[in-house]
């Protein structure tokens, strides 16, 4: 028995086809195999590929992650055509190229002006979003794989409210809807699940909202006892798909509350730190403990899921670990986010920092380039949502981003909302209490209204007409009526004019 499958590197990459005899049981595009050759085994600490010099130490570093966020997002600026910028590779798969560049450049400027709601990036979202509906019909794979130019077009929808934005992502949402949430699985089903969550949030749709939580639930069988995922056999571990299933996971767990997600993200966490070496790189192989002539594998192909790509070493893999260690309080974060940092030059990243396949192998293309726009892009987007998380949790950032663009033919702004920061919530997990932080540059009229999870109303903490200059109003966890309000996920949402914010936070008792 044959079968065809479409492989998939990064986010949403349509893999060229191969064939593979075995019996296997195919989902819409993503194949799970039963059996690995490898048993399991506790990871030791050794690599065979020799770690690089710590190009930091405790006394000088620095944390490079706004810096290389202002580069990447430079350098793009500087090369755009017809407002976007392009990877070589269009001409290769142009569905695959998009996906990974004009989307994620896409999704990144949302990040970034939920944070900074200048006029440049605004601008950059409404010209990519357009980029991105005058060629729906070549870009489209009616697969799981969708989700993510959904989603990225409904960001698009929440930062400008382009009506336009709203109604193709709507159209999209209704062919997500109706794959079968047994077709949604691994990576490519929380693609959908990203789209079905943010769906959720801006309509309100029930159908959306319980697909993203059937998705997330059929996770659990795969997940390995070790933290890890498969990319695409049953058992296999990979150490660069376990890192991006946590960014789309911690995408999706900014929207909807489900019981899954953090177990899911402590686990991956201690997988994932097991796996890094002292100067930031990943450990992929190991000799099995007390087995002589055995190895332990972490990458697909070499677990016996021999029709799969060869995973090690892309790029983007530092940022997806450097964003759910910081996230998890992990001190993995400095090496990994370091040797993300050697790897960038002036705002530039190459495909690999190593194990390039043969010019014989169908991912050759895809791993060449030393200035890859795909894995710029998608490092972008994955850096932003750890500013955008830190925010979340009431962590001060200071963003410098340069503005090179021409805005002048674009639409008068909106009215900047925060001068220096916007809503920011301290501390989050809130134990009894926090204090909800912004910044108006003008006279605002508005209010600061208290959700729980099933969006009621709790209180309202403040209302009617806001200064300029800093406010800084506490939340005691209780209620309009006084009442203390139990442990759990409740929403803070501030409205100014037409404008508003929402932020999650978890009340702890």
């Amino acid at each position: 028995m044959d079968w065809e499958f479409d492989f998939t590197d990064h986010p949403g990459m349509d893999r060229p086809h191969a064939t593979r005899s075995g019996l296997i049981r195919l989902g819409l595009t993503l194949a799970v195999a039963a059996g690995c050759l490898l048993p399991p085994g506790t990871a030791r600490a050794a690599s065979a590929v020799p770690a690089p010099t710590l190009p930091w130490s405790a006394h000088t570093w620095e944390d490079p992650l706004l810096p290389m966020i202002r580069r990447i997002d430079h350098y793009l600026q500087e090369f755009q055509v017809d407002g976007v910028t392009m990877d070589w590779r269009y001409s290769v798969i142009p569905s695959e190229e998009i996906r990974q560049t004009v989307v994620c450049q896409l999704l990144a400027y949302v990040e970034l002006s939920r944070l900074d709601p200048r006029t440049r990036l605004r601008v950059e979202i409404v010209r990519h979003a357009d980029f991105l509906l005058g060629r729906l019909d070549e870009i489209r794979s009616f697969t799981p794989f969708d989700g993510m130019l959904a989603y990225s077009l409904l960001g698009a929808y929440e930062i400008t409210h382009e009506q336009r934005f709203l109604d193709a992502g709507s159209l999209m949402m209704n062919d997500l809807l109706a794959i079968p949430t047994s077709q949604c699985v691994l990576n490519g089903g929380l693609m959908v699940a990203m789209a079905t969550a943010e769906y959720w949030r801006l309509t309100g749709d029930v159908q959306a909202e319980q697909k993203t939580h059937d998705i997330v639930a059929q996770l659990v069988p795969y997940q390995n006892a070790d933290g890890s995922f498969p990319h695409w056999c049953w058992g296999s571990r990979d150490i660069h798909y376990t890192g991006w299933m946590a960014t789309e996971l911690i995408h999706i767990g900014r929207l909807v509350d489900d019981s899954h997600i953090e177990p899911f993200l402590s686990a991956m966490t201690t997988f994932l730190e097991g796996r890094i070496a002292p100067g930031g790189r990943a450990i992929y192989e190991e000799p099995c403990p007390g087995v002589p002539d055995c190895m332990l594998y972490y990458y697909s192909r070499a677990t016996g899921c021999d029709y799969d790509l060869d995973s090690r070493g892309w790029t983007t893999e530092p940022a997806y670990c450097a964003l759910l260690f910081d996230r998890q309080g992990s001190p993995k974060y400095q090496p990994v986010m370091a040797f993300l940092d050697s790897l960038e030059d002036g705002g530039t990243i190459a495909d690999l920092y190593g194990y390039w396949p043969p010019p014989s192998d169908p991912e050759y293309p895809w791993t060449i380039a030393d200035t890859s726009v795909v894995c710029m892009s998608i490092d972008l987007w994955v850096l932003s949502t750890a500013v955008a998380d830190r925010v979340e949790r009431g962590v001060p950032v200071d963003l410098a981003l340069d503005d090179l663009i021409d805005t002048t033919t674009t639409p008068q702004d909106p009215p900047v909302l925060f001068e220096t920061r916007p809503l920011a919530v301290e501390p989050n997990p809130a134990p009894g209490g926090c204090v909800l932080r912004f910044s108006l540059a003008a006279p605002r009229q508005g209010s600061l209204t208290m959700f729980d999870a099933s969006g009621r109303r709790v209180r309202t903490l403040e209302s009617g007409d806001f200064a300029r200059g800093t406010h800084a109003p506490r939340w005691d966890g209780r209620d309009d009526a006084g009442r203390t309000m139990p442990e759990g996920i409740y929403f803070a949402h501030l409205r100014l004019d037409h404008d508003g914010q929402t932020r999650r936070i978890t009340l702890l008792r």
